[in-house]
């Protein structure tokens, strides 16, 4: 018989890993809250169970977006069984989330997750006598380790309602009387949780039955009798019930341990959160981790990518077929020049990908990742952010896609609309070609470039998100700061891999699509032009392209660089960020040329004159506008054209000023510019925006923006 399974739980209590080992499914897993942002759906074909996967919540009265997603899809009852995932580390606290769900009144199974810590803790928990105490099957299991999961099937099969009461028979029989007047809800689990939402005074609920006298009569009724029987409010009455069973609960079933790994994951804490401490370890970290991906590791695979796979393999072999089989010159180009040498620039870049998307990946499920939201929150506060607004930070690393996603878990209006703006700032894998392009033409002998360059990143969220703040189209206080700390734990290998795995493949498929399509184009018009005999191929200096590239190259002239080549790329950038290399590979022959770094370096000096000019082009690339598909998910969650219009023209602004202050006023102060005036306007441009960090703030709306439409 087909079940429908609802897994819910805490958040980082190992509700995704779990649903990965019983499904089959690669949903993205961290030692980090707020990983599952909606409801997943997957199916254990051998038991015939549709299972879906919720996202965390530690109370049924939800603060963020994600939260209510999983209360109202228990409110549906679209489903036949809760598998309710409990954290045995830290049973106390989930239990509190076990009594709510208590109240839905369906077949229910309580699943002890992460045993095998809870034995290192030294903690023993009695099974049965924790199964007896709320009347349902209790399963002790390791979801990362996949044992216990064939009792866990087994006690899906022999689930049952709870036949425990968590609240006095007083407040359970208010709670009745209310669910009876509630008519609109053919679920009678739905009718006992809104009852008790009711008496509890949920804002939600109360919102709802605004116009219901009949029920608001009864339930100011209740509420009378209750505290006058009682002398304190019914919110403080059910939490006190809820914790007073939770208590006798843990002392008959459970006896606590030393907690060594809690002990060690404080003293961890101590140090990599302490006031001082905390900033320079994560600057040097991030160092380390742009360092061995851009630098050094991932440089080496980089370079044989190039050099070998791509420089002599790829080349000479689609050489060789091509000339075995006479094949015309025009197609020898496009296989040759266009699609090895513009596709295989950018996939050359894939070695770098991987080491960088490794590292992040064992920081994020060692639960540091954690902590630099926690330390940072104290930074963002003073631009009007909260460290929530640093975990689609996080995901941009990746891709801006989910990142923009992402913002789902920030409740507060306004930073969410900022974060949406600002967080495609973040390098992610298309961008961090250009990256590691421009740094080792330029600047071979660095190693603080990169890491530079995303300390710059954090810069412009800042600085956007500060004089944004300052308007009162976006002013609102920031939102609590709420976030567990999970003990330190080594990643499993396996969840890394599935994570660096997942980042890389939609870069590798892009590249194989859009980047295809993109630079078999661009060799066309840069290989063909109409002439007086007619439309053929031509010298590439004469190209359609050139003549498209040198009609919009005047725009970037005040930026360093004004070659239709560099141009062209932008425009082409716009669509797609792994399109830059691969159209500059395309029209300059990196494909050829990059056979060493002398070659490429030769190249692109050819085309970037100063160590300025370059510099300048990667950040007019990095913070302009993120590529199509990203724009279409700011559009989407943004929910307002002429909010989207504003966040496309001011990327596109601030992008294009720091730009020129990185060439006009940094290569005038290193000796590479002269004095000029594009120096005296990229002086205008720092000094306006000084003047929008010091101005006091606005107290007129400027963007006549509904806050709802969000």
């Amino acid at each position: 018989m087909s079940k429908t399974i609802a897994l819910i739980g805490n958040q980082n209590c190992g509700k995704t890993t779990l649903f990965n080992c019983i499904t089959g499914s690669n949903q993205y897993v961290g030692n980090w809250p707020g990983v599952t942002l909606d409801k997943v759906t997957g199916f254990v074909a051998s038991h015939n169970y549709k299972v879906t996967d919720l996202p965390g919540l530690y109370s049924l009265s939800p603060y963020s977006p994600e939260e209510r997603v999983s209360r109202d899809y228990l409110l549906s009852g679209d489903y036949d069984v809760i598998v309710n995932i409990v954290d045995a580390t830290h049973i106390e606290r989930s239990l509190s989330l076990t009594c709510e769900i208590l109240s839905f009144k369906r077949p229910m199974v309580i699943v002890l997750n992460m045993m095998d810590l809870a034995q290192k803790e030294q903690t023993s928990i009695d099974i049965d006598k924790l199964s007896k105490s709320f009347g349902v099957p209790v399963v002790a299991i390791s979801a990362a380790k996949k044992e216990g999961i064939d009792e866990l099937f087994k006690a899906v099969d022999q689930a049952c309602v709870a036949t425990c009461s968590v609240l006095d028979e007083k407040l359970a029989s208010g709670l009745n009387n209310v669910a009876n007047l509630i008519t609109d809800h053919e679920f009678e689990g739905s009718r006992n949780f809104i009852a008790l939402s009711l008496l509890q005074h949920d804002h939600a609920f109360m919102d709802e039955y605004a116009h219901n006298e009949k029920v608001l009569t009864q339930v100011n009724k209740e509420i009378l009798e209750l505290e006058k029987a009682y002398s304190t409010d019914v919110e403080s009455l059910a939490a006190q019930e809820r914790y007073a069973f939770i208590d006798g609960v843990i002392a008959r079933a459970v006896t606590k341990g030393k907690g060594r790994n809690n002990n060690l994951s404080k003293r961890i804490d101590d140090i990599v959160t302490n006031r001082f401490l905390a900033l320079p370890i994560f600057a040097f970290i991030v160092y380390m981790v742009y360092f061995l991906a851009v630098s050094t590791i991932g440089t080496m695979g980089t370079d044989y990518a190039n050099d070998v796979l791509f420089g002599e393999y790829a080349t000479n072999g689609a050489t060789a077929l091509l000339e075995s089989v006479n094949a015309p010159q025009w197609l020898s180009g496009l296989v040759v020049d266009g699609i090895i040498g513009g596709v295989g620039a950018v996939l050359g870049f894939v070695p770098q990908m991987i080491v960088l998307f490794m590292l992040l990946s064992l920081l994020e499920q060692s639960g540091y990742m954690t902590r630099v939201a926690f330390v940072l929150d104290r930074i963002f506060r003073h631009f009007g952010l909260s460290g929530l607004c640093f975990i689609p930070m996080v995901v941009a690393s990746g891709c801006g896609v989910p990142a923009i996603m992402a913002t789902n878990n920030i409740d507060n209006i306004n930073e969410k609309r900022i974060t949406i703006i600002t967080t495609t700032f973040v390098p992610c894998s298309a961008k961090l070609p250009i990256l590691a392009m421009i740094a080792a033409a330029f600047f071979p002998e660095s190693t603080i470039v990169a890491p530079a360059v995303y300390f710059l990143a954090i810069f412009a969220i800042g600085f956007t998100a500060f004089i944004l703040k300052k308007d009162a189209t976006f002013k609102e206080d920031v939102s609590p700061f709420v976030l567990e700390m999970p003990n330190y734990n080594m990643p499993k290998l396996r969840n890394v891999l599935r994570s660096t795995y997942q980042r890389c493949r939609s870069f590798v498929i892009k590249a194989g699509t859009v980047i295809f399509a993109t630079v078999v184009v661009v060799w066309f018009l840069s290989n063909f032009n109409f002439t007086s005999d007619g439309f053929g191929m031509v010298e590439v200096n004469n190209s359609l392209l050139a003549v498209i590239g040198s009609a919009i190259a005047f725009i970037f002239i005040p930026l360093g660089f004004a070659s239709w080549e560099a141009s062209v790329s932008i425009i082409t950038g716009l669509l797609a960020k792994e399109n830059v290399v691969g159209t500059l590979a395309v029209l300059l022959g990196l494909g050829e040329v990059a056979e060493d770094d002398a070659s490429l370096s030769a190249a692109l000096h050819g085309e970037f004159t100063t160590s300025a000019a370059a510099m300048s082009f990667l950040a007019f690339n990095l913070f302009s506008t993120p590529c199509i598909a990203a724009l279409g998910a700011m559009k989407r969650q943004l929910n307002n054209t002429r909010l989207f219009t504003f966040a496309v023209v001011y990327m596109l602004a601030f992008s294009y000023s720091l730009a020129m202050i990185i060439y006009a006023l940094g290569g005038f102060i290193v000796g590479e510019v002269p004095f000029g005036a594009t120096t005296v306007v990229a002086i205008v441009l720092l000094a306006i925006g000084i003047y929008l960090v010091v101005r006091p703030e606005r107290k007129g709306p400027s963007l006549h923006i509904p806050v709802k439409q969000i």
